[in-house]
């Protein structure tokens, strides 16, 4: 299950990530939020509710239920990953369904503090990442000036389950999703959890 961040959109994003994933034997989704650019808003949501959303969570979740009527899909070996936006949406997913993902990943993700988190914040909250006891690997480039590498930095703080963490010093917000480097420690997290 991909989720874009704002600026992208299903199609671009998952046909990026989504490529490199089938080389790994996987097969890929992808759904628009409401954060999505350049495709009609869609429902259940609006464009005031991006990100770690109820209705981001219920459109990943609806993604996910659509691979069930592949014949050829193991829902026991499910993996959410998602970027910025993307990675706030599959945190809130994760914790929300933690039942239907067997590991999960984000780059340029992360937690706001509770005492901040309103309705409207994009990002998930403390409290949601708390639920999450799913295998859980997080990726955060220090060059990143749109998501701060700290919102991760709280957020692998809070996480119950198996998880790993890393900051890449060279590394901007948009160079991070698809760094070398950051896919094949995705990848080998993924085999790690037997999902591959």
């Amino acid at each position: 299950m991909l989720s874009h961040g704002a600026g992208s959109n299903a199609h671009s994003f998952g046909h990026e990530l989504g490529a490199v994933m089938r080389g790994w034997g996987l097969v890929s989704i992808a759904t628009n939020y409401t954060h999505a650019y350049d495709v009609p808003v869609g429902a259940p949501g609006t464009l005031l509710e991006q990100g770690a959303s109820e209705a981001n969570v219920f459109r990943a979740h609806a993604a996910v239920a659509a691979l069930a009527r592949l014949g050829y899909v193991d829902l026991r070996r499910v993996a959410a990953h998602g970027h910025s936006m993307g990675a706030f949406v599959t945190t809130a997913f994760v914790a929300a369904h933690p039942d239907e993902v067997r590991v999960a990943s984000h780059t340029a993700g992360g937690v706001v503090l509770n005492a901040i988190h309103v309705p409207g914040i994009p990002a998930p909250s403390e409290a949601q990442a708390r639920r999450i006891h799913t295998p859980y690997q997080w990726h955060h480039g220090l060059a990143d000036f749109a998501v701060p590498f700290l919102l991760d930095e709280r957020f692998d703080r809070l996480l119950g389950g198996p998880h790993q963490g890393y900051i890449y010093r060279g590394l901007r917000h948009s160079t991070v999703a698809a760094d070398p480097t950051v896919l094949k420690r995705i990848r080998a997290w993924y085999a790690a959890q037997g999902l591959l």
